[in-house]
């Protein structure tokens, strides 16, 4: 007679549970991993673009100190303010970074202008500055550059920004000697310095929405999303 070999039931039942365990406890590891990877990637990707965009717009118009970037505003009337802020990023973006990138959407928004490029991430151009004491003039002094891997083209503090995983928030400014950083990124800050403000830090105490550090500790980091990072 011949002899057949095989497993039982019960041992079959209990290899599947073995590996569903495995598999349990090993896919969302796997996921969370895949994820940061996305992120490091496409923020270090945009950052490249953007700046090299930006050295091409240098070789064409020149010292950006002479760039009709920056303007200044009357903030008497509202409604027009929000009109010369909006047509302003609309003219900034289209002039100096959209003829150097490859762009696949565009629209605008209130006080911002905002591109989507073939890579996925959508750009919003958002302008920053102060008051004139006695109120009447908006110094813009910054373009926020915010990136988004989920097209948000909201305004950059909106309750739906999180930038530990999703955005990131990077800077174009006199303060920056006219080139792209990342948010408040200084040499001379610490890795501690980005992690543990009082109202920007990278950290979970902070909402992610105000998590506006995150961008500088991941270049700070050598564009490594490490385990100390709020994700």
């Amino acid at each position: 007679m011949k002899k057949y070999f095989g497993f039982t039931l019960a041992e079959v039942l209990i290899t599947l549970g073995i590996i569903g365990v495995v598999a349990a406890l090993t896919i969302p590891t796997l996921i969370k991993n895949h994820q940061k990877h996305v992120y490091e990637t496409k923020v270090k990707q945009t950052y490249s673009l953007v700046s090299n965009a930006l050295e091409a717009a240098r070789a064409d118009y020149g010292d950006p100190k002479y760039w009709d970037t920056f303007m200044n505003f009357d903030t008497s009337d509202p409604d027009e303010y929000n009109k010369q802020h909006q047509a302003h990023m609309r003219n900034v973006a289209a002039k100096y970074f959209k003829p150097y990138l490859k762009v696949i959407d565009e629209g605008e928004g209130l006080y911002l202008y905002y591109m989507t490029l073939n890579n996925g991430v959508t750009l919003t151009f958002y302008p920053d500055g102060g008051v004139t004491p006695d109120g009447s003039t908006f110094i813009q002094s910054r373009i926020y550059i915010i990136g988004s891997l989920n097209h948000n083209h909201s305004t950059f503090m909106d309750a739906s920004r999180d930038y530990s995983r999703k955005d990131f928030l990077m800077e174009y400014s006199t303060y920056t000697n006219y080139q792209l950083k990342f948010f408040n990124y200084n040499n001379s800050k610490t890795r501690d310095d980005y992690i543990n403000h009082s109202s920007y830090g990278c950290n979970s105490n902070i909402q992610k929405n105000r998590r506006l550090y995150c961008g500088s500790l991941l270049f700070h980091d050598g564009w490594k999303i490490k385990d100390s990072y709020p994700w």
